[in-house]
């Protein structure tokens, strides 16, 4: 478990409807503070200036994928460390295998329930191991 609470998250999604129940769901009841990324291909650059203590990722993006922006991730110092949190409409138990295989934290099912939404991340954080 962190020794830290869970406050600050960066959410990666192309779905402008989703991003705005994200916001809302995470800000006002989740009280945290969340930075929205819409394009992958920013999302890096914008995971290194907000500094977040969770990445949240849609597994279906265009242009580039959550498994794919996953893998950039791991390959930076800045980011290699961030625990990922998909967000996904794809469930099958195969699919799910390979997320945890990247070093997925955890899965959400979309459609999720924005009054759960922060308390999920908070269950999937809180058995995250102790940072070293």
């Amino acid at each position: 478990m962190p020794t830290q609470p869970l406050r600050r998250i960066c959410c990666v999604e192309d779905d402008d409807d989703i991003r705005r129940i994200m916001r809302l769901s995470l800000e006002r009841i989740g009280k945290m503070t969340v930075d929205l990324v819409a394009d992958p291909a920013l999302a890096i650059d914008s995971m290194i200036a907000f500094r977040p203590d969770l990445v949240v990722l849609d597994w279906m993006m265009p242009g580039m994928d959550g498994p794919a922006l996953l893998r950039k991730m791991r390959e930076l110092p800045e980011t290699r460390a961030l625990p990922v949190v998909f967000v996904t409409a794809k469930a099958s138990q195969r699919e799910l295998a390979e997320l945890r295989a990247l070093g997925a934290a955890g899965t959400i099912s979309k459609p999720f329930a924005p009054k759960d939404l922060p308390e999920q991340l908070r269950a999937i954080w809180n058995a995250l191991p102790e940072e070293k």
